[in-house]
């Protein structure tokens, strides 16, 4: 079965329902009112002749019923039957049996005078002295009526109102096809690889809107994405064509060389193209490994200032050696954090690296630790040149080298590393101004990050 058909039927069979609901409500309370309502006349009737009767006797009575019978509509019916069965007065001309008789409130059929055919009708039978039975009733065919009518129009009401809501479910159905049709539609062409292509939004803020927007946001970063992976195979191939041309270069002028000086110039030279190539490669690799999420399963809780001296302590001599003093002032308390020790340390050492590399020249390069309630700070600031602020977007990307360092040793990942080791914890590396100088941090949170759900 198709699915607008589906729709069409449930939205029709719940508006039945709905309606039935509704109509059976109105029907019943309608039902009863007319039977109470008739029940309170009858009673009341009766009580005002029973009252006549006890205060001015049976002269008083045969009064009232006269009155009655005179002033009363065509439904009302009222007699005064002797022991024998026999009418003394009233308007019975067939009446319930002497012998069936029993005081209280009865319904029976009946016949007035007058009336071709008899009638349901709803009495009170009150039994007087001398063996008198007085009868004070109604008919109930207007109630029989009014009720065949109602269920009739309720009847042809509930037919119209399941029509009604069949229509609207086929609306309905129509509707959510067109929505669906078009984000279908965009989906083919999106198979077909045309990446450019959006869901239409029609403004009224719906869930189709809510779930066009959310398809149209990872179209978006699947774009991004490939985009970076064009970026990064052009920029790895462009970053690996001069290790590997000097690599094939040395390995064949050692190869064609006698000079046993020469030929180990060269394969040392061979052997640090290398280490080029691999720490290239390697990095590449724990940034997709970090960016998958897949060193969470080693995380465990240490202490970051112990790792923040212990890096200070191992990059002082090269500082020193390039005309730099690193400095690290150690927090006055443990500063425990869950995470991954080798990955954060690679991440740290990136960070002083390159304020070694690019601003050993301002002379100072701070390390410093700041715990908070909520993350952690891990700041390393120098007096360099600093990147302005319209290129640090460009300096975080993958083999993002400024045109500044180009012509220095590395291939422009450092800060990429940095940057997807944030993501594995869950934190930020930001780049503000040290003024001057670049202050690189890493906010990481305190407490683990969830698992995935």
């Amino acid at each position: 079965m198709p699915t607008t058909l589906r729709i069409a039927l449930l939205a029709g069979l719940l508006a039945l329902l709905s309606n039935l609901a509704v109509i059976g409500f109105i029907y019943e309370r309608t039902h009863d009112d007319a039977v109470t309502g008739l029940h309170r006349q009858v009673t009341e009737q009766s009580k005002v002749l029973t009252d006549v009767y006890r205060t001015g006797g049976r002269a008083a009575l045969d009064e009232a019923i006269q009155d009655t019978l005179a002033y009363a509509d065509p439904q009302t019916a009222v007699a005064l039957i002797d022991s024998n069965g026999k009418q003394i007065e009233g308007n019975l001309a067939q009446g319930p049996a002497v012998q069936s008789m029993q005081e209280g409130f009865h319904s029976a059929i009946i016949r007035l005078r007058g009336q071709p055919s008899p009638h349901q009708a709803e009495m009170v039978l009150s039994r007087l002295p001398k063996g008198q039975w007085l009868v004070s009733g109604r008919l109930v065919g207007e109630g029989l009526a009014f009720r065949l009518t109602l269920e009739r129009s309720l009847l042809l009401a509930l037919v119209v109102a399941g029509l009604l809501g069949l229509l609207c479910g086929v609306i309905l159905a129509h509707y959510v096809s067109l929505r669906i049709g078009k984000i279908a539609a965009v989906a083919n062409r999106i198979s077909a690889r045309d990446l450019s292509q959006r869901v239409p939004l029609s403004g009224a803020g719906d869930s189709f809107d809510r779930l066009g927007a959310q398809i149209n946001a990872m179209l978006d970063r699947i774009s991004n994405l490939m985009e970076e992976l064009r970026l990064l195979t052009d920029s790895l191939a462009h970053d690996l064509r001069s290790p590997v041309t000097r690599l094939r270069a040395s390995a064949h002028a050692a190869a064609e060389t006698s000079d046993p000086v020469e030929q180990e110039e060269l394969l040392t030279s061979v052997v640090r193209n290398a280490d080029a190539l691999i720490r290239i490669l390697t990095t590449v690799l724990e940034i997709s490994r970090s960016e998958a999420l897949t060193g969470r399963n080693q995380f465990a809780w240490f202490d970051v200032g112990e790792l923040a001296a212990e890096l200070a302590e191992m990059y002082d001599p090269l500082a020193d050696e390039r005309g730099a003093s690193l400095n690290y002032k150690a927090p006055t308390r443990p500063v425990p954090l869950y995470g991954h020790r080798q990955l954060l340390a690679q991440a740290v050492s990136n960070l002083v690296e390159n304020a070694i590399r690019y601003a050993s020249s301002g002379g100072e390069i701070d390390v410093r630790v700041r715990p908070g309630e909520k993350q952690i700070r891990i700041e390393v600031g120098d007096r360099g040149p600093g990147i302005p602020l319209d290129r640090r977007q460009e300096a975080r990307k993958r083999f993002g080298r400024l045109d500044s360092s180009r012509s220095d040793e590395g291939a422009g990942l450092g800060l990429a590393l940095v940057e997807s080791i944030a993501h594995l914890h869950n934190g930020e590396l930001r780049l503000d101004d040290n003024q001057p100088g670049l202050l690189t941090a890493l906010e990481l949170p305190v407490h683990p990050p969830q698992p995935a759900r």
